[in-house]
């Protein structure tokens, strides 16, 4: 019984470490390689909004190259915000570990983007063909108070190139309230995830201790 509890802690400690190890060593920061394109005239209409309130981010995705390609417009942000310390660990699916900013700010993924903005027109695939420029208008509005660093951030079909605009500090004042992304898409699942994993906990432990009983009997 101990040497099983022994290998069981030792298998418990390494995949954590490995995991640990994962956060750390994956590149969580932008990357600026412009050898085959660039964002120019990023330029943001308003720094400082309220809660629904719209402001136009411009600029021109400009090729350097003759060849073409695609890609797609995203739109990448870190949000600083008041949310405990777990919830942000959670939310950036432990990213924000590998720059210790998990207590104050979070790196949020594309496919979050619609818990904090309401983006228009959803940013899309485009063809950016050999030294020609691409002009984009975004709308976008915030449905979230806090401090929102805001990049455009187009990717291509080249491996382990983009090029991610400069990016602005926008501050939406109000409400910093759950959305209904938060709730439907992050809150629920985890809290039956927890309410799951706890029941199997239980269980496991009320199984085991029955076992240990009839042993002794």
């Amino acid at each position: 019984m101990k040497t099983r509890l022994l290998i069981i802690t030792i298998l418990s400690i390494t995949c954590v470490t490995s995991t640990v190890m994962e956060v750390y060593g994956h590149g969580v920061g932008p990357r600026f390689n412009s050898g085959f394109y660039r964002v120019e005239d990023d330029m943001y209409s308003k720094t400082t909004v309220s809660v629904g309130e719209s402001f136009i981010l411009n600029g021109t995705i400009v090729s350097l190259v003759e060849r073409d390609f695609t890609g797609n417009m995203n739109i990448r942000f870190d949000y600083t915000n008041n949310d405990p310390w777990l919830v942000n660990l959670l939310k950036s699916n432990f990213s924000c570990l590998a720059k210790d900013t998990c207590a104050e700010s979070i790196h949020v993924f594309p496919n979050q983007n619609h818990w904090y903005m309401d983006i228009q027109p959803t940013p899309d695939s485009y063809l950016l063909k050999g030294d020609e420029i691409i002009f984009y208008s975004i709308e976008i509005t915030p449905l979230k108070g806090g401090t929102y660093h805001v990049h455009t951030d187009p990717d291509a079909d080249i491996p382990s190139f983009r090029y991610i605009g400069p990016g602005e500090t926008i501050v939406v004042q109000g409400s910093q309230d759950i959305t209904d992304g938060e709730l439907f898409e992050f809150y629920i699942p985890y809290t039956i995830g927890f309410v799951l994993i706890t029941i199997g906990l239980i269980y496991g432990i009320v199984f085991i201790y029955r076992k240990i009983q009839r042993k002794r009997k």
